[in-house]
């Protein structure tokens, strides 16, 4: 069987097909994208494809026509044209202060000057618009912009919020540029994994056409399912063999792991393409993509926000809620969904809202997984705290020693910087119920009140309300009061009623009442 070269690391398209590498066409939408729109903005996850994208366009427009040699390209251009190309990459530096993004941007206005034998003066946006001027009266063409990552600045500020509002001004100008160069502009892209929009940087370029949900390109980036089918057969067939398992075990493995991505209201599921690929020069299926890097900002925004962890799937938004992020302190949600935590799962035209949830199960493991080493430092690595153990107590109905588990477990953690202590003690019940793989609920709504959070098994069912520096047995009166329990007395599994109080002083549970139905 001829080796497959697969593109890991490879994000320029030149490299891509002169190197031989395995390539899923996105040609067509290329130039359809390219011919429809002058001005475009593309959301998309880390490690999606962006910057391959990008490359792409600028291989298109700077007219080398020998690249697209038996792509969708071919059959579609017949009046190739080279212009001028203005790429800019914002991924490669850490924007730690206003400073290091100016000096990064003069370092592409220096080496476009210098290909195009232009002098400019001024600061960063005063030299974008006349390096864009006089480069299209000069070689009588009109200019491509393309900014790759343009959001990495911002995200890089995001918790500290007066270098935040100081790179974002800088950006504004610098972005705003471009509108005001409409006549020397033939098609400017910007693509990032967040849209920053209204007030923000977006305010000076109102005239972007945003297709990161229009159905058209729900697959601009990623591999659809279709792709998968027609691209990766001799994979396919390579890893079942290495395996000893069947070539549809081995598409259902990868699709369960790898796909449910969707970026639109409808359209195919996309894999993750970082994933897929590495899974499949490897032959074993591992969370690729997730250990690139966790998003740290997010982990920040969900701490300094006290937002309820387990109430992530099922949430639903209107598009202009997912698509625009202009107050970070509400933008948990549209964050995890413009980053690939959180993916399209159901959209309803009546109320015109999208349904949200974790894509696949690389992420939904991997977001629990990394938000443990982070509340918990190293949640089985606690001596004090052995997680197959608790989950056998879970498993075995035996509540006290799990409760008493969970003593040791939050003995050792510190939480003394979260404002909101009850919801953070139950964001790390709910997160070490996910990390051992058991189905969780928070905060269910009844009739009479609210219940803090269920846990079920098999054999069981578990009933929790949290006091905070209260009693547990304020919390055992709560269930009975509210009739926590009744909802579960059809139910043939044995259902334990837990009250428990936690304490600011110890951070831990000072102690718990349980009751069997």
């Amino acid at each position: 069987m001829k080796q497959i070269k697969y593109p890991l690391g490879i994000q320029t398209f030149d490299k891509m097909i002169n190197g031989n590498y395995l390539y899923v066409d996105k040609t067509d939408l290329v130039y359809d994208i390219a011919n429809r729109y002058t001005y475009v903005f593309l959301s998309r996850p880390r490690r999606f494809g962006k910057s391959l994208l990008t490359s792409t366009f600028e291989a298109y427009f700077s007219g080398r026509k020998e690249l697209f040699k038996g792509l969708a390209m071919e059959h579609l251009e017949n009046d190739w044209h080279s212009y001028p190309v203005f790429r800019f990459d914002l991924s490669g530096n850490t924007f730690n202060e206003p400073s290091r993004l100016i000096e990064h941007i003069r370092s592409y206005l220096d080496e476009f000057e210098k290909a195009y034998s232009i002098r400019t003066k001024g600061d960063i946006s005063v030299r974008f618009r006349e390096l864009i001027r006089d480069v299209s009266r000069k070689f009588n063409s009109k200019v491509v912009i393309l900014i790759d990552e343009y959001d990495k600045p911002l995200l890089d500020s995001l918790h500290l919020s007066s270098l935040h509002e100081n790179i974002k001004d800088e950006l504004r100008g610098f972005y705003s540029v471009i509108k005001a160069s409409d006549q020397y502009i033939r098609f400017a892209m910007l693509t990032g994994i967040t849209k920053f929009g209204k007030v923000s940087i977006f305010s000076g370029m109102n005239n972007l056409k945003d297709i990161s949900l229009v159905p058209r390109y729900n697959t601009i980036c990623g591999i659809s399912e279709s792709e998968f089918l027609r691209d990766f057969p001799a994979s396919v067939t390579s890893y079942a063999a290495e395996h000893d398992i069947s070539e549809e075990k081995t598409r259902n493995d990868f699709r369960e792991m790898y796909d449910g991505y969707r970026f639109a209201a409808r359209g195919e599921g996309v894999y993750n393409p970082y994933s897929v690929i590495n899974a499949f020069d490897e032959n074993e299926l591992k969370n690729f993509w997730f250990d690139t890097g966790t998003s740290s900002f997010l982990v920040r925004l969900i701490e300094s926000n006290s937002y309820r962890l387990d109430s992530l799937e099922g949430q639903r938004r209107k598009e202009a809620q997912l698509n625009d992020i202009t107050d970070a302190g509400d933008a948990v949600i549209p964050l995890l969904f413009q980053s690939g935590y959180l993916s399209i799962k159901d959209y309803d035209r009546d109320s015109l809202e999208y349904t949200l949830g974790f894509p696949n199960k690389e992420v939904r493991r991997s977001f629990w997984e990394s938000l443990s080493n982070h509340f918990f430092k190293g949640l089985d690595g606690n001596p004090a705290f052995n997680l197959r153990v608790c989950l056998r107590y879970v498993e075995e109905g035996r509540p006290d020693d799990f409760m008493q588990s969970m003593r040791s477990l939050f003995a050792d953690t510190h939480s003394e910087a979260e404002r909101n202590k009850e919801i953070h003690f139950q964001n790390m019940m709910a997160i070490a119920a996910k990390m051992m793989g058991l189905t969780v609920r928070t905060e269910i709504h009844s009739a009479k009140g609210r219940c803090d959070m269920q846990i079920f098994t098999s054999g069981y069912v578990y009933v929790f309300e949290f006091k905070i520096d209260g009693s547990a047995q304020e919390a055992m009166n709560q269930i009975e009061a509210m009739k926590y329990g009744v909802p579960f007395e059809a139910d043939s599994r044995t259902v334990f009623l837990i009250g428990a109080n936690f304490s600011t002083e110890t951070r831990t549970l000072d102690g718990w009442m349980i009751k069997r139905m």
